[in-house]
């Protein structure tokens, strides 16, 4: 029997995930899908807590389990996890990015790990026994992440990498980024270039020839001797 849920929960993931590849371009809105997906899971988490709390001896209740953790890896893979790992990949600035993306790489990994540390010993008989309740204690951090996705995480659908530096740079409300018009006044459209440099130092180096020229004349009409 777990081998069989186990299975069909693993199934569905791919499954979602495979179609959500194929989407993530066209209709994936970061923002959109971060806070439905918290939300869902959330929402399904508080109600498996909720049934199992309710009703623990019940029959029917480990049915109702599994079915609502089907929904709860279709909002996780579908919209949580492909499009996380794609915010940590578009948000950072470029020079910083390999930096900022290898940290945040390790808090997931950092919180993966503690959530499968510890979730035994909430659902184990042999320690505190909550079961599927432990729903309680995931519920709400998933409303809290979606409330900090929607004052803190932009919308960068269809933006190039300037794009998203420009409009860092402006200091843009995450909620004002998705209808920000660009207009190209990245801070690499305002450093000098290689080309712009070596025509400044020509541009020197004639002033200075033009100058030694004007002093020497300056000096034979003076002294024509």
């Amino acid at each position: 029997m777990l081998f069989r849920n186990s299975v069909i929960l693993v199934a569905v993931g791919v499954f979602i995930m495979i179609i959500n590849a194929c989407t993530i371009v066209r209709w994936g809105r970061r923002r959109v899908m971060l806070i439905s997906g918290l939300l869902l899971c959330g929402i399904v988490q508080l109600i498996i807590a909720a049934i199992y709390d309710a009703m623990p001896t019940n029959e029917s209740v480990p049915k109702a389990v599994i079915g609502l953790s089907v929904v709860y890896i279709i909002g996780y893979n579908g919209m949580i996890s492909s499009y996380a790992w794609a915010s940590g990949g578009e948000l950072p600035s470029q020079r910083l990015r390999s930096y900022t993306f290898g940290m945040a790489a390790a808090v997931g990994v950092f919180g993966t790990w503690l959530a499968t540390f510890t979730a035994p010993y909430f659902i184990n008989p042999a320690s505190l026994n909550w079961g599927p309740r432990n729903g309680y204690i995931w519920a709400p951090s998933c409303f809290l992440t979606a409330v900090w996705v929607g004052f803190y995480l932009p919308e960068v659908k269809g933006r190039t990498l300037e794009e998203v530096d420009e409009m860092f740079a402006a200091r843009l409300p995450a909620r004002k980024f998705r209808k920000y018009q660009c207009i190209g006044m990245t801070r690499h459209d305002t450093s000098p270039s290689e080309k712009d440099e070596k025509e400044a130092v020509e541009t020197i180096e004639r002033v200075s020839v033009d100058q030694k020229g004007a002093s020497k004349v300056a000096e034979t009409i003076v002294n024509p001797l």
